[in-house]
């Protein structure tokens, strides 16, 4: 799993974002690690056919990229198209139609240009000391926490107005730098080596939505794909991907729903056992720390097994 690829700059950054950005050499470095130990890459299609016949039968990796961040085309694109490795981009619709609302960048800046910060959510008044570091790392969790899991799509943007009021008039102010463009998406689908995968329409954490709206959030991401590409498409991630924010509900309809595959944020391997739960995936995420030797602990099954206390991690 990769988000942005990016440049090293010198400025601190908060944690969940140097978890989120590699540079473009360590992204090559990836591809060299798992092409000298024998990985074969596959496409999400062939994997999932692959899957479902059984051949299966050696060492693969998939690489997939969340969001659809303008340097996946510009960095990222270039480096897989030259060493031939297929990969899937998983796109928010509101990207390219330039209505997302790239809230974590705009609270990073919040966080890092202030000493304190002071702000509303639902009525309740927050103070938060952001004086070093470790405030700041602390504030942002918080924040993100409110977000992800006191969320409510009739008055998200609301609620984001309330916390950076003081702090950042356009909550829009990253999306035309940030994104891609819809021609560059097309560019992208028009490869073969490019698989082209929905993740919704507004990037809400789906677990937190009603009934009524989890259907017009996915499906409506499907459809203005598939207007703007002419292709169908058949895999979906979700956003955020953590229990709190995707559960067997979610699951239950992305299955109904025919997606071939749909990949969480869950780390672990690729079992057998997850021909029967094509619709919740893990995923390895790739960081600025996934050096080679982190690599084989995560690839190898021992950052997963400490993580999930032993237990092979499938559909929970």
């Amino acid at each position: 799993m990769f988000h942005r690829i990016v440049e090293p700059g010198n400025q601190a950054r908060i944690h969940n974002h140097e978890s989120l950005e590699i540079s473009p050499e360590h992204l090559r470095s990836t591809v060299a690690f798992f092409r000298k130990r024998g990985y074969k890459f596959y496409s999400l299609d062939e994997f999932h056919s692959r899957m479902l016949s059984g051949q299966l039968k050696e060492k693969f990796v998939l690489l997939t990229f969340d969001d659809g961040y303008l340097d996946n085309y510009e960095l990222a694109y270039p480096i897989l198209k030259e060493l031939e490795v297929p990969f899937c981009i998983y796109i928010t619709t509101n990207f390219p139609d330039r209505k997302a609302i790239l809230w974590w960048y705009l609270l990073e800046d919040m966080l890092r240009e202030n000493e304190q910060i002071e702000f509303s959510f639902e009525g309740e008044k927050y103070e938060l000391p952001t004086r070093n570091q470790l405030e700041k790392e602390e504030a942002f969790s918080i924040i993100r926490k409110l977000i992800t899991q006191r969320f409510a799509s009739a008055s998200y943007e609301q609620q984001l107005r309330e916390v950076f009021q003081h702090y950042q008039n356009d909550l829009y102010a990253y999306t035309d730098s940030m994104a891609m463009s819809w021609e560059q998406i097309k560019e992208l689908a028009s490869d073969e080596l490019v698989t082209i995968g929905a993740h919704t329409v507004n990037h809400f954490p789906l677990r937190q939505l009603k009934a009524e709206e989890l259907e017009p959030e996915i499906m409506e991401s499907r459809r203005i794909l598939e207007r703007h590409l002419g292709n169908t498409v058949d895999h979906f991630a979700y956003p955020f991907g953590k229990s709190p924010e995707a559960d067997q509900r979610e699951f239950d309809f992305i299955k109904q729903a025919g997606f071939k595959t749909a990949v969480t944020t869950r780390m672990s391997n690729i079992f057998p056992g997850h021909v029967s739960h094509m619709e919740a995936l893990p995923r390895i995420n790739i960081n600025r720390v996934s050096t080679d030797s982190v690599l084989k602990l995560q690839t190898g099954g021992m950052l997963p097994f400490v993580v999930h206390k032993g237990k092979k991690l499938v559909t929970t």
